[in-house]
């Protein structure tokens, strides 16, 4: 009986370290420095998601900067515009309301 309360207690042992480990290793493959930072740029110039232009949140202009992409909203173009106001409004907090530049706007990915 102890020998198979051992074998149990061993397998419970491995895949529990297994289901820690997994998780681990999906999260590490996807910090690969060579990832395409362009790759949502490229898929919403070429698929529009609802019948509404898709945008992305970027900041300080530079496409590069990409924080956020707005799609699906019967209006993408308005919501977007409210979550860079947040966005915003969050960053001029952090400043104790002085200097506020909205470092947060919107741009169209698709037409």
């Amino acid at each position: 009986m102890k020998i198979l309360e051992a074998k149990i207690t061993g397998a419970f042992i491995a895949i529990r370290l297994l289901s820690m480990g997994f998780p681990i290793a999906l999260l590490l493959a996807g910090c690969d420095q060579a990832s395409n930072l362009n790759a949502p740029r490229e898929f919403f110039s070429k698929n529009k998601i609802g019948s509404s232009v898709d945008y992305a949140v970027i900041k300080w202009g530079h496409q590069d900067d990409h924080v956020a992409t707005v799609h699906g909203f019967m209006d993408d173009m308005k919501s977007c515009l409210i979550f860079a106001d947040v966005l915003n409004k969050d960053a001029c907090n952090e400043t104790g309301g002085k200097d506020c530049l909205n470092p947060f706007s919107c741009q169209p990915l698709n037409n």
